[in-house]
């Protein structure tokens, strides 16, 4: 680390002389100047720990030197000590503390007392100058660990993803005729495993995301009456496995409010398997929902175990697991309280729980109501035509490395129609794409060879502007910024879903039609 540096201003030399063999040691440099002009143009080269300025100096004194030296970007942080032969009156010192000084030292000078506070200010700045670098060191750590998530995403996220949609497509498809029930609940078991795993790595990304930056919400007006009601329905079929009822008390007709419906799902979908989670079977599970003031007040309550009082307080920490053991051996990361708060700060709701041992348990979000401006609709004209059907298919090009991903989203890509191509590298894409005539691209972003960054940029320098959106298994600010720079249109976390890429195609087909 280099040695701290103090400034010390006087138009004498020999009291530059005097003050520097007081405050000279091994840990510091000592620089000077015989003027306000020249100090200030040190100012500009150098860092400073500490300046100690004379009062009276000719041309610039004391006072005007600092005002100037404090109205700086780079030094209005810079301790100022004040050194003056004259004037000990109160309206003076306060008139020098009002300039910026943190202290005064008179004239003539005690070794002692000079030393040993140039030696405070020197320490803090050593200190400070320790703490910035460590900050330093844990903010590249944290991108390091970003980037090793981003490696996990990749390579743990594919092939778990493809044997959930395997498993689960042998359920639907071998359930119904196998005779054996211990064949069935061993497709079960591998499913539910599978399962368990991709929510332990989702986890761990939406906390790498979350900490990376403040989340990004995607506010919409949405009705809230039919979003609980469409999330009671989906978590009823969860609950229905262990003969739990999922009850709505829906207080609010015509209730339209802003808020990220993606994230305000996540938060119901785990307060709600939670509940589920440490309730028996036969209990019945409340999602209440009323209006108070400019307020939409949620709650989700359980007839399950409840919570002992010492451990409420910890529910929201990372890692954090109660005593209460799941009435059906059913596993948890720890981490989803933790997301479920930062959603909610997110939105600038607030988050309660109350809960009894051997009663149940309640969790209350305290939402505010917020209107968005309308968006302007177009009226687009189909010919009474469904969006998403044109008489020309799109031409739709799937690039991914991984050929178990790729045999995965060829069978999700299949279902939305359209021309399919699948390609294991950027080199076949760009050696084919004037074969190919693509009106539609979806790349992997991490590939060997050509990146999905490259191949995008690449396509674009070729003057062809069609969507290019990228899969990924993480996504991130610095995968936002990258995939903008290079050209293209959006990102989405792999696997890729059927219902996505129908929105999707739906919104290229309308801007075709138009």
């Amino acid at each position: 680390m280099d040695k701290a540096k103090i400034l010390i201003v006087d138009d004498l030399v020999e009291n530059l002389y005097s003050l520097e063999q007081i405050i000279e040691k091994e840990d510091r440099e000592i620089i000077s100047a015989t003027s306000g002009n020249d100090a200030l143009k040190l100012a500009r080269k150098h860092e400073f720990a500490l300046v100690i300025t004379d009062v009276q100096m000719p041309e610039m004194n004391g006072f005007e030197f600092v005002e100037i030296f404090r109205s700086k970007k780079n030094t209005q942080n810079v301790p100022v000590i004040f050194a003056t032969a004259i004037n000990k009156e109160k309206e003076y010192v306060i008139k020098g503390y009002s300039e910026g000084a943190v202290d005064y030292l008179y004239k003539p000078l005690d070794p002692d007392i000079v030393s040993a506070k140039v030696d405070i200010f020197v320490t803090l700045y050593n200190q400070k100058r320790a703490l910035e670098l460590q900050y330093k060191e844990l903010k590249d750590l944290n991108q390091l660990k970003n980037k090793f998530l981003g490696i996990a995403a990749h390579d743990i996220r594919n092939p778990l993803a493809i044997i959930e949609f395997y498993s689960k497509s042998l359920l639907n498809e071998l359930g119904p005729i196998l005779d054996d029930p211990a064949k069935i609940q061993e497709l079960e078991n591998i499913f539910v495993s599978t399962k368990f795993a991709q929510n332990l790595v989702n986890d761990f990304l939406d906390i790498s995301k979350m900490e990376s930056g403040n989340i990004e919400l995607e506010e919409e007006m949405v009705d809230a009456r039919h979003f609980l009601e469409t999330n009671i329905l989906f978590n009823q079929v969860f609950a229905s496995k262990k003969n739990i009822r999922l009850v709505g008390k829906i207080k609010i007709d015509n209730l339209k409010t802003a808020f990220d419906k993606n994230k305000m799902n996540q938060v119901l979908n785990n307060l709600i398997t939670n509940a589920i989670k440490f309730s028996h079977e036969g209990t019945t599970i409340h999602l209440n929902a009323q209006q108070k003031g400019n307020h939409l007040i949620l709650s989700i309550q359980d007839e399950g175990q409840g919570i002992p009082e010492k451990e409420i307080g910890h529910l929201f920490d990372p890692f954090a697991k109660t005593s209460v053991k799941s009435t059906a051996g059913e596993k948890s990361t720890g981490l989803g309280l933790m997301i479920v708060k930062k959603i909610v700060d997110a939105h600038n709701a607030k988050i309660s729980v109350t809960s009894e041992v051997g009663v149940g348990s309640c969790f209350n979000i305290e939402l505010p109501l917020k209107t968005l401006e309308p968006k302007e609709v177009v009226s687009i004209q189909t010919n009474n035509q469904e969006i998403g059907e044109l008489d020309e298919k799109l031409n739709i090009v799937v690039v991914d490395d991984d050929i178990l991903m790729r045999t995965l989203s060829e069978v999700v890509f299949s279902k939305i129609g359209g021309n399919i191509t699948m390609l294991e590298d950027g080199e076949a894409l760009l050696d084919q794409v004037d074969s190919i005539g693509p009106d539609l691209i979806f790349t992997d972003i991490n590939m060997p060879g050509i990146s999905g960054y490259d191949l995008a940029k690449q396509i674009r320098d070729m003057g062809i502007d069609i969507p290019i959106f990228g899969l990924t298994g993480l996504i991130n600010d610095e995968v936002h910024a990258l995939s903008k720079k290079s050209g293209i249109d959006g990102v989405y976390e792999k696997p890729p879903v059927e219902n996505m890429l129908k929105h999707l195609i739906s919104q290229i087909n309308e801007e075709r039609l138009t």
